[in-house]
Order: C-alpha cells, then sequence, then structure tokens
C-alpha cells in the first residue's frame, strides 16, 4: 500500500480547509437527547444501544433510560435504537444549525432468537460458497478490503432467487474489524441483492474508533483515510460545490464529468481508447448546469441528469478500476432517480437511497466507507 507523500497531504488537506471557508462551513452540530423504554410497561431499558446512522456518534442509556447524543452532524440523520431481545428502530430527523431535539422511545419484543451456537450449527459447504461471495461483494475488491475481517459471519442467512440472485439477511449486527481504516463498523444489513449484472445492499451502520497499536499505525490510519475519501462521492459533491464557487476546482481536484452525446438504446459500447470514446459518444457534461437551489434550509442541490460519466485522475499510485488503455483515470458512473441529490455543505448526501453508483467508486463498498462525522482537513483519526 503507498502512502501519501506529505506535501501531497498537505495540499489536499488545505484545499479541503478553503473549499470549507469558501463556503462559510462552521461547526452546524446539535444535540439529540430521548429516553427509551418498553412499549407495553414503559419501564426504562437501560444500557440500550443508540447511535447516528454512518457516524461515530452514540451512546448508551443510563439506569433511567435516557440518552444524549451530542454533536450531531448538520442536515438529516437517521438515529438507530437497538436492545437485546427487542426489535430495533429507525427515527429520522432533520438538523438544522445549532438544534437541540428531544424524543421519546418505546421499544417491543421482538420474536424469540436463535443463539449464535445453534445458528453456526446449520452452516454447510453451500453456506461457505456464499459467504465468499457475499464477503467480495460486501467488503469490496481493494486493498483496503483484504485488511478487513468479518467476525460473526454465523449471523448471516443466504437465499438464492432467480432474478435478484443471491439474498442475504441477518437478525444481528454484521461486525467488521477494518485494519486499513482503524473502525469497527457495526452493520445493520436491511437488503442485500447480488446477481451477475448487479448488486444492492443498504443499511445502517455505526462506526467505533479502534485503538491503534502505536504512533506508527496511528499515522498510517490517517493516511488511509485521506486515500478512502479522495475519489469517493462524498469529495466529487465537495469539487462540484467548489466548482460552483470557482471555475476551474472540478479538475484541480482531479474529477471530470461527461454524459452521451444523444441517447442510445441498449447498451453503450466503449472503445479501449478514451480519445476515440470522448470523439464518438461522450461529451463534456455542462458545468453550468450541476449546482441548484434546493428548497431545504441550508442544503444545495447537486443536479445529474442521465448516467453521467465521472472519471477521476489518482494520485495515489494503482488506480482502482480503469477502462481505456491510453490514461490510467478511475471511471464511474452516476445514475440520480429524481435527477437530482440534496448534499450538506461538507458534501454529505441526504438522499443515498436516490444514487446509484457503478465502476470504480463502487469497488471499496464497506471496506472504503469512513463515517459521516469524519474530517477530511482533519489530522486526527
Amino acid at each position: 500500500m503507498q502512502l501519501i507523500p506529505a506535501l501531497l497531504s498537505k495540499r489536499f488537506l488545505f484545499a479541503v480547509f478553503f473549499l470549507a471557508c469558501s463556503l462559510t462551513v462552521v461547526a452546524q452540530t446539535g444535540s439529540l437527547s430521548g429516553r427509551v423504554v418498553d412499549a407495553s410497561t414503559e419501564e426504562p431499558l437501560p444500557f440500550a444501544n443508540v447511535f447516528i446512522s454512518s457516524t461515530t456518534l452514540g451512546s448508551t442509556t443510563a439506569l433511567d433510560g435516557s440518552f444524549l447524543i451530542e454533536r450531531v452532524p448538520f442536515g438529516s440523520v437517521q438515529l438507530v435504537v437497538s436492545y437485546v431481545g427487542y426489535k430495533h428502530q429507525k427515527f429520522n430527523f432533520d438538523f438544522t444549525e445549532s438544534s437541540n431535539l428531544s424524543t421519546a422511545i418505546a421499544l417491543e419484543p421482538a420474536l424469540e432468537e436463535l443463539s449464535a451456537i445453534e445458528v453456526a450449527s446449520k452452516k454447510d459447504k453451500k453456506w461457505e460458497r456464499n459467504l465468499s461471495k457475499f464477503t467480495k461483494v460486501f467488503l469490496g475488491d481493494t486493498e483496503f478490503s483484504r485488511r478487513c475481517k468479518i467476525l460473526n459471519p454465523w449471523v448471516l442467512e443466504f437465499a438464492e432467487d432467480k432474478d435478484k440472485g443471491l439474498v442475504a439477511t441477518a437478525n444481528t449486527p454484521v461486525e467488521i474489524e477494518n485494519h486499513a481504516l482503524g473502525y469497527k463498523v457495526f452493520y445493520h444489513l436491511r437488503l442485500f441483492n447480488a446477481n451477475s449484472a448487479y448488486f444492492f445492499f443498504t443499511g445502517e451502520t455505526r462506526f467505533e474508533e479502534m485503538i491503534p497499536a502505536d504512533e506508527q499505525q496511528k499515522s498510517q490510519w490517517i493516511k488511509n483515510r485521506v486515500i478512502a475519501f479522495k475519489g469517493s462521492t462524498r469529495h466529487l459533491f465537495l469539487a462540484i460545490l467548489y466548482e460552483y464557487i470557482q471555475q476551474g476546482q472540478l479538475q484541480q481536484e482531479g474529477f471530470a464529468l461527461f454524459q452521451e452525446k444523444f441517447p442510445r438504446e441498449g447498451p453503450i459500447v466503449r472503445h479501449p481508447d478514451l480519445a476515440k470514446t470522448k470523439k464518438e459518444i461522450l461529451i463534456d457534461y455542462p458545468k453550468e448546469n450541476l449546482v441548484g437551489a434546493s428548497y431545504r434550509t441550508g442544503l444545495y442541490r447537486i443536479l445529474l441528469n442521465g448516467k453521467v460519466e465521472v472519471h477521476y485522475n489518482r494520485e495515489l499510485g494503482v488506480p482502482k478500476n480503469t477502462i481505456y488503455n491510453d490514461t490510467l483515470v478511475e471511471v464511474s458512473w452516476l445514475e440520480v432517480k429524481e435527477g437530482y441529490v440534496d448534499v450538506t455543505k461538507t458534501g454529505l448526501n441526504q438522499q443515498p437511497d436516490q444514487l446509484l453508483v457503478s465502476g470504480a467508486m463502487s469497488q471499496g463498498w464497506v471496506a472504503m466507507m469512513l463515517p459521516n462525522d469524519y474530517d477530511p482537513a482533519s489530522n486526527n483519526p
């Protein structure tokens, strides 16, 4: 694994800091408090897990069922509450600047679940083959993926569907140790489908910071997190906002956007050389049509019409996914169901279910995931 040279790292972090200043980003956070009780008896549930999905922000309830989560990021957030023997629940909150919200939560008992030993005893060779397929899709196929480990694979159950392909479910969170980025990840798997043509999975995620063994590992994690951030959809959305403030910044951040010259029926066949593909198939995506007005306070609307081809000229060694012989740019494709997504001033997508991603940006998945409260301009893991 190649590391970022010191000069490159400083230049990149300065660019992110400058972008934040250009968009007048301030510490837009709030707090979320509440109380968790049994739905039938209204008795408090102490030591329940409550967390903001896709962040490191979370807490456990006190003896009286109360909790407090601070530094909640600006925008739409999802609170997840789980407790052994109860159905886990999700709640959506829309934070404005300096919001402080409170909520009461009542959990209902869940059906009796099999113990880990009982579940593990049912596994066979077919299950192991399906686990291998699941792991390759779920963790991705990168150097970082090979440094991740699923700690409790026995919670996974698999089925096969003629249309959906491999279907995976889990009654408890899938636990992953990511030794490349320094996070332990708890993934509440909601949906997983994978066949030869496509794959899709979604769920709620909680991150925990791992404790580095020494300063060298701490430094490595910081550098690897920058690697994971660069070329991601969040980095792209920040670069688009940057372009809105000052033209030419998309190119400076390493991105180029294209769209097909005209709609065609059937699959588009790209030439092995980018120059010929651009001449016959692609045109530059009109940058003046990238950002529009959002109807939600404090958010920006990123406009992406049709299937947008994204090129990213990485500065970090071997690209993850290249398809052209005459260039080493990474190639991804983005499709937005409604033609737009609303993002925060820090590039966080507020409608992740609306965005379809393929190509290089889809290679890492869980192994490349960063929490939403990760600050790319910070030197702290």
